[in-house]
């Protein structure tokens, strides 16, 4: 019988090794999304993240930026500010325009009154309302 030389490496050991090498990077993948989950998430959202949509007419997409950056700045710089005011704006004449489809002019009332609240904070965004109004309409 003729005897055959191994290596020295087993299947099982190549095996353990390649499941090791699995666990070790399952667990440090596993820790790096407990700690970004305990800081909760984090967007960065600059200036253009609010100019672009709120110039090209993007009102959904401006409203969305905003809800998800609530918070997280508290020194916003005048002109995000503004387009953070266009976004919420735009949020109130979708409601407003909803309920008086729907007939509920009371609750249409309080609506509009939020949207002159939001108009007086435009700034040089105050001529992207009209464009939010016929939008929505």
């Amino acid at each position: 019988m003729t005897q055959v030389s191994r290596s020295g490496r087993s299947p099982l050991k190549v095996l353990v090794v390649i499941v090791a090498v699995a666990v070790v990077i399952l667990f440090a993948s596993a820790a790096f999304q407990i700690a970004d989950h305990s800081k909760g998430y984090s967007y960065d959202y600059s200036a253009r993240n609010y100019i672009y949509p709120a110039e090209s007419g993007r009102f959904g997409s401006l409203y969305e930026v905003a809800v998800q950056d609530m918070g997280k700045h508290a020194n916003y710089s005048a002109e995000v500010q503004e387009c953070r005011a266009l976004a919420f704006y735009y949020e109130q004449a979708v409601l407003e325009h909803a309920y008086r489809e729907t007939g509920d002019t009371k609750k249409a009332d309080e609506f509009a009154k939020r949207m002159k609240e939001y108009e007086a904070q435009l700034g040089s965004m105050s001529a992207r309302a009209e464009t939010v109004r016929e939008s929505v309409m």
